[in-house]
């Protein structure tokens, strides 16, 4: 089973993409914010983080760098409609909703990397 770790402070938005990931066959973990995520991926590893562009400060390409430290998976980041992200290899952008359809999809379609990377020993 592939394994989500989402950052998220809101608890009923938290709460919204436990189920809705859940439901969709994920394993899934929730942070409420990004320090306390990055001391549990040093204890518990996932397959993709999950985070809000607005949780990143700072320069994205350094919290890339820093986040590296700890955790090789894949990551998406979901950003407010019109804010422009760089484009980082590793990185997904999506555009925050209320949908997770969008979200779902990625993620499934990142599961197949996830198994080649687990049945290659790497992750």
């Amino acid at each position: 089973m592939m394994r989500v770790m989402v950052i998220e402070g809101n608890p009923s938005l938290a709460r919204l993409y436990r189920e809705e990931l859940e439901e969709a066959g994920f394993g899934v973990g929730v942070s409420g914010d990004l320090r306390g995520a990055m001391a549990r991926l040093r204890r518990e590893p996932v397959h993709v983080l999950v985070t809000d562009a607005d949780v990143i400060k700072g320069r994205l390409d350094h919290w890339v760098t820093s986040l590296r430290k700890v955790h090789r998976g894949g990551v998406v980041v979901l950003g407010q409609g019109g804010r422009r992200l760089p484009s980082i290899k590793g990185l997904a952008v999506l555009d925050k909703s209320s949908d997770l359809s969008h979200l779902v999809t990625a993620l499934r379609g990142m599961a197949g990397s996830v198994m080649w990377n687990q049945a290659a020993g790497s992750n």
